[in-house]
């Protein structure tokens, strides 16, 4: 008897010692926002798309280069001039300096440039529409996460009620037993059973310790950090079929994803096709030029300075890899629309499979609700008989084991119905 009083004291115990600072699920997807790195790589693939859409990569601003130069010679020059003369000199020294700066504009470029700037802005919101689905994703791995430690929880509780209910049965075996209303066969299997529950509980707590640290893992924390889950679930209005349908093809993350990429399409058949047309581009440059000259030469210092203005046009008449890439552009267009139908079909099937599990569970909940009620009741009248021989140990056993699962399945059916109710708000792009 001693024996598993302490070993009952020191599990409870333990459940004491694990009371920790409780984490909401709001706090839980806040901190994953700030940390999770699948989170952090898509905000920064989303960053670089906005330095592409900007001004400095437009193409609409000019170029502008600067050089300069110097050079210095040191020769013997023999020089016969066309009058027959002629002339040595030693040490003919020649230097030069030049320097200049230059800005070149494309002043009509086909519409190259407006039609690119439209990828990049496109991309942007295409980017932007990834970040959103990976948080919406992360979101949907912490509601799992969070409710498989919430449940852990709950079954780590339920086996602490059922190791102080088979104390309790333990501890009347041995009274009735000492009093000669018992057996020592009913003392062992309350023993037994004790011990299973026991062992069960440490079970448990070592799943409970092990999905903490895969919760950890997706918030982007310390793993070893331990918490207490917030077994509060809230839901919202019952979501009916056709609203649900109607803002998934709207608002759905595939469907949004699937339209930008048509747009896309469009865009770069349009660049390919201003391929075609001529380009027009000017330059203005500033440039200065200074020699000085050895005797054997016609000029002994020579100096220019001033603007030299250019004007280009340019005009690619037929370019066949142009003309393949906006025939295979459109194809790829062609493609993606198709890709859009396919996409439509499948969100249609799985709103619908989500919407008829979605009732399943609010369904289930309810049930277990009335299951866990009536178990309850017949655990306590149980109880009662048990305590006055009216049922033998084995049928008060049941009704023990049956109010544990009752527990369970009650807390599951919760657990499941509110991730039913997340998986249709994602599909209806409105879980942010």
């Amino acid at each position: 008897m001693l024996k598993f009083s302490l070993l009952t004291s020191f599990l409870l115990l333990m459940t004491t010692a694990m009371a920790q600072t409780v984490l909401t699920m709001d706090e839980a997807i806040a901190i994953a926002v700030k940390n999770n790195h699948d989170l952090q790589i898509a905000g920064n693939n989303t960053k670089i798309a906005a330095v592409d859409k900007g001004i400095l990569n437009s193409g609409y601003l000019p170029t502008v280069s600067a050089a300069g130069g110097i050079s210095y010679s040191d020769e013997n020059q023999n020089v016969t001039f066309t009058d027959g003369s002629s002339t040595a000199i030693d040490g003919a020294v020649t230097e030069s300096y030049n320097a200049s700066i230059t800005t070149e504009y494309i002043i009509f470029d086909g519409m190259v440039r407006k039609f690119t700037q439209d990828n990049n802005d496109t991309n942007f919101d295409l980017k932007k529409v990834q970040e959103r689905q990976q948080v919406e994703n992360t979101i949907l791995t912490i509601y799992e996460n969070f409710f498989n430690v919430a449940f852990q929880q709950k079954v780590v509780e339920n086996l602490k009620v059922n190791i102080e209910n088979s104390l309790d049965r333990l501890n009347r075996t041995q009274r009735n037993l000492k009093y000669g209303q018992g057996t020592y066969l009913d003392e062992l299997n309350a023993q037994v059973d004790l011990n299973n529950d026991s062992i069960s509980y440490m079970e448990a707590l070592k799943d409970l310790k092990n999905l903490k640290r895969s919760l950890n893992l997706v918030l982007g924390r310390k793993i070893e950090l331990n918490f207490n889950a917030d077994t509060t679930v809230l839901f919202g209005p019952e979501l009916q079929k056709k609203e649900v349908l109607d803002e998934s093809e709207r608002n759905n993350i595939q469907i949004v994803l699937a339209k930008n990429n048509i747009l896309l399409s469009e865009i770069d058949v349009k660049i390919n096709k201003a391929q075609f047309l001529p380009k027009i581009s000017g330059s203005a440059s500033y440039r200065w030029n200074e020699s000085q000259n050895p005797p054997t030469s016609f000029a002994l210092s020579n100096e220019s300075y001033g603007v030299n203005l250019g004007l280009n046009l340019s005009w690619n008449i037929f370019n066949g890899s142009n003309s393949a890439r906006v025939k295979k552009g459109k194809i790829t267009k062609q493609n993606r629309q198709i890709e859009l139908a396919e996409v439509q079909y499948q969100l249609k099937t799985d709103v619908l499979n989500a919407y008829e599990d979605y009732i399943l569970t609010r369904y289930k909940m309810k049930a277990e609700e009335k299951n866990l009620e009536t178990n309850r009741l017949n655990f306590t009248r149980s109880q009662k008989q048990y305590s006055l021989g009216q049922i033998t140990a084995v049928e008060f056993r049941q009704a023990q084991i049956n109010l544990y699962n009752a527990l369970n399945n009650m807390e599951r059916a919760k657990f499941d119905s509110k991730i039913a109710e997340v998986n249709l708000l994602q599909l209806m792009g409105g879980l942010l």
